[in-house]
């Protein structure tokens, strides 16, 4: 070890190079090399085997834009923004609540509440709400014993059951970006604004949502893309009727074995997400400037 700091010391042109070489060779090992295979592989085609035939073309990306495949992404896209738009309205009143209300002392206690679900498998909390939304479950039987209904509702296997799936799935990646903004945010300048004569209102579109949007946006992105492209609770919450673009990919690759077709899907799906986040970052950037 002492030979190893003898070498940097002497050498310190060579330091940061080897620091990052076992990163950049897991990354490129790992990631860039599987994905730039998956794109050669979006070019080929299936072979009646289910095999891949490298006769390259564009005839998978072609097949995507097919009208059964346009209604599966235009139904991942609109519920992966309302998702972000639910998880937006829920969680910023509790990372402001942790941020600027709760005493020190109580902190750390609630956010670790918001964090206890990561210890979880996210499989077991699925299957947790199909307990929860099935005919038997433990809503319809508190519904029916308030004999606010007088049959069971069909809650199980609808959009209704997916959208709560993933809000409460994808809700904690809204609430600890804002709480780690909110909490950076001077108390000083909503007392002053207050002092101006600003009420409660004026002061949070002012003051406390421009500087909240750094982690608006974070927030907003991880929800987001976690959510267009989430197979799981679709698969478990929604069943066939309620297919997403997650779903498509993983059927073309477990099930139809047509792993050319998958990975064109996967690609479309990538750069659309790429396209929406730039934009997005833009977007926010000026409103930020001219709120502020």
């Amino acid at each position: 070890m002492e030979t190893i700091l003898q070498f940097f010391r002497r050498r310190p042109e060579y330091r940061t190079p080897t620091l990052l070489s076992g990163s950049l060779i897991w990354l490129v090992g790992f990631f860039l090399f599987p994905l730039a295979y998956l794109l050669a592989v979006s070019f080929a085609a299936r072979s009646p085997y289910g095999t891949i035939d490298w006769t390259l073309g564009l005839g998978n990306y072609g097949r995507a834009f097919q009208p059964l495949y346009l209604e599966v992404y235009w139904r991942s896209f609109w519920m992966a923004l309302l998702t972000t738009g639910l998880c937006v309205v829920l969680g910023f009143p509790v990372a402001y609540t942790l941020a600027l209300r709760v005493s020190n002392r109580w902190k750390s206690a609630l956010l670790l509440l918001v964090v206890i679900p990561f210890w979880t498998s996210f499989l077991i909390r699925t299957y947790a709400w199909m307990i929860i939304l099935r005919s038997e479950g433990v809503v319809n039987n508190v519904l029916l014993a308030l004999h606010f209904i007088h049959e069971p509702l069909h809650l199980l296997y609808t959009p209704l059951a997916v959208m709560v799936g993933l809000v409460y799935g994808e809700l904690p990646f809204m609430i600890l970006p804002l709480y780690a903004v909110l909490q950076k945010l001077d108390p000083i300048l909503l007392e002053a604004a207050q002092d101006l004569g600003a009420t409660r209102w004026p002061t949070f579109l002012r003051v406390t949502l421009p500087l909240s949007a750094p982690g608006l946006v974070a927030g907003s992105i991880l929800v987001f893309i976690a959510s267009v492209g989430a197979f799981i609770t679709p698969d478990l919450l929604g069943g066939a009727r309620t297919m997403m673009v997650g779903n498509l990919i993983q059927n073309q690759f477990a099930v139809a074995r047509d792993q050319p077709f998958g990975s064109a899907v996967a690609f479309l799906l990538t750069f659309v997400v790429l396209v929406l986040v730039g934009a997005g970052l833009r977007k926010s950037e000026q409103a930020t400037r001219e709120m502020l």
